[in-house]
C-alpha cells in the first residue's frame, strides 16, 4: 500500500514539473516573439523621425478621393528622399475650405513643397513666401492654370486624349451613329482634344460629329446611337444629370471626364458609360520626382505628361 502511493506522488510530481515546465516554455516563447516585435518595429523607417523635407498634397474635398491616390504614390518615395509627405484635404463637405485657404495652411507650416489639385485653369491662388525662402515649390495637377507661379504641371497631352477618346467612340458604335461634344470653353487644351477626335474619326464617315455648348431641353435623338462627351468634371456631372432625365438609357452613351465622389457615383448607377481621368498614383510619384529635381537642380520640366486611366461602367 506505501508503495503504490509513493508511485502515485511521483506520477503527480512528474505531471506537475511537465505542466510547469510547458507554461515556462509558453512564457518564454511570448516574451521573446514580443521583444522581436519591438526591436523590428525600433528598426523600421519613420520618415517622421528622420525627414529633412516636409512635402504636403492638398486640394478641395470634392477630389478626395483622387488626392487619397495620389498621396500614395509620393508617399512611395518618401524614403528616397529622405522626406515625409502629408495629405491635407476636408474631411467632409461640411468642411470643405477654399483652395486658397488650404494653400495657406501649407505655407504657414513651412511646408518644403507643395502639390495642390487645381479645380479650374481660371483658379489663380496666391503662394505665401515662406520664412527661409523666397517661394515654396508648388506643383499642380487636374486643371492647368498658366497664370499660377508653379515649377511644374503633371497632367495631359490633350492631343493624344482626343486619340483615345476617338478610339473608344469607334469601338462602342462600330456601325456609325451621332457623337455630341458638350463644350463651351475655347481653350487651348479644349481646341487640341476636339481637334484630334475630329481628325482621328475621319477614317469613320459612318460616324456623324458635332459641338454643342449645352444640352437643350428640345434636344431630340435620331437614332438609338448616340455618344455625347463632356470634357470637365462638373459638365460631365450634369450632362448625367440633364440626359437621364431627357432620354432613356439604351438610347445613348455618355464619356465624361473626372474622377471625384460624383463621378464615381454616377458611373456605378450606369449615369456615366466611361470615365477619363489621370492615374493618381502614378502623377503622385512624378510629381515628387519633379519637386526633387528643383530643390536639387534648381529646374523641373515645367509640363509632365500623365497617363490617361478609363474606366467603365459595369453592364
Amino acid at each position: 500500500m506505501e508503495k503504490k502511493k509513493q508511485r502515485l506522488i511521483k506520477w503527480v510530481l512528474l505531471i506537475l514539473t511537465l505542466i510547469a515546465l510547458l507554461v515556462f516554455m509558453f512564457l518564454f516563447y511570448t516574451t521573446f516573439r514580443q521583444a522581436r516585435a519591438i526591436i523590428k518595429t525600433q528598426n523600421e523607417y519613420n520618415p517622421a523621425d528622420t525627414c529633412l523635407y516636409h512635402i504636403i498634397i492638398t486640394g478641395t474635398y470634392e477630389n478626395q478621393s483622387f488626392l487619397t491616390e495620389l498621396y500614395k504614390g509620393a508617399a512611395s518615395l518618401e524614403q528616397s528622399y529622405n522626406a515625409v509627405v502629408d495629405l491635407h484635404v476636408p474631411d467632409s463637405q461640411a468642411g470643405t475650405a477654399s483652395l486658397q485657404d488650404l494653400i495657406d495652411y501649407c505655407s504657414f507650416l513651412n511646408a518644403d513643397g507643395i502639390i495642390a489639385y487645381i479645380d479650374s485653369p481660371d483658379d489663380t491662388p496666391l503662394l505665401l513666401q515662406r520664412n527661409d525662402e523666397p517661394l515654396i515649390p508648388f506643383i499642380t495637377t487636374g486643371q492647368f492654370s498658366p497664370n499660377l507661379e508653379q515649377i511644374s504641371y503633371v497632367g495631359v497631352n490633350y492631343w493624344e486624349m482626343g486619340k483615345r477618346v476617338a478610339d473608344e467612340i469607334t469601338s462602342l458604335i462600330p456601325q456609325g451613329g451621332n457623337v455630341y461634344i458638350i463644350s463651351d470653353s475655347i481653350s487651348t487644351n479644349t481646341t487640341n482634344l476636339i481637334s484630334s477626335v475630329q481628325r482621328t474619326l475621319q477614317d469613320s464617315p459612318q460616324i456623324h460629329f458635332s459641338v454643342i455648348e449645352e444640352i437643350p431641353q428640345s434636344f431630340t435623338l435620331e437614332s438609338n446611337s448616340n455618344i455625347f462627351i463632356s470634357l470637365a468634371e462638373d459638365d460631365t456631372i450634369m450632362s448625367a444629370q440633364q440626359l437621364s432625365e431627357l432620354f432613356p438609357a439604351y438610347s445613348y452613351k455618355l464619356l465624361g471626364f473626372g474622377g471625384n465622389e460624383v463621378c464615381q457615383l454616377y458611373l456605378q448607377k450606369g449615369f456615366i458609360t466611361e470615365l477619363f481621368s489621370l492615374d493618381p498614383e502614378r502623377i503622385g510619384k512624378a510629381a515628387i520626382q519633379e519637386l526633387f529635381e528643383y530643390r536639387n537642380r534648381g529646374y523641373a520640366n515645367s509640363y509632365v505628361t500623365a497617363e490617361v486611366k478609363i474606366t467603365r461602367a459595369e453592364k
